[in-house]
């Protein structure tokens, strides 16, 4: 009885780990094809969430500067996403599983390095 108790615990950590590679401060990717991306901001203490369908989607462009950027033109926008740790953002954009980013204000700096953090998210819309 006590290894299947060790069985259904490890399984347990593994499912959380797993969980958290998906979700957490910076957004929520869900490995299944989605019909919508949200980008939610803080605009002067204001917080904005912009939805476009999937099929909008154009053309993104990773750099990989200091900090990193992706630039993703959807429905006529520029999206423009600075942060670290954005590489994750690249596969599950393609595959259509990003469901949210989100941006935070503060990146604390005992925060770890190689975690993902969304420092800023800009929109500049081609519509008046």
């Amino acid at each position: 009885m006590a290894l299947q108790y060790k069985n259904v615990e490890a399984k347990a950590a593994a499912e959380a780990a797993a969980e958290a590679e998906y979700k957490g401060p910076w957004g929520e990717i869900i490995p299944t094809e989605q019909k919508y991306i949200r980008f939610v901001r803080d605009v002067h203490g204001i917080k904005e969430c912009w939805s476009y369908p999937y099929e909008t989607v154009m053309r993104q462009v990773f750099k990989k500067s200091e900090p990193e950027e992706i630039e993703i033109l959807a429905g006529g926008d520029t999206i423009t996403i600075r942060g670290y740790g954005l590489e994750k953002f690249l596969e599950a954009l393609e595959k259509r599983w990003l469901v949210r980013v989100e941006q935070r204000t503060i990146r604390f700096a005992a925060s770890e390095p190689t975690g993902c953090c969304v420092i800023e998210i800009k929109i500049e819309s081609s519509r008046a």
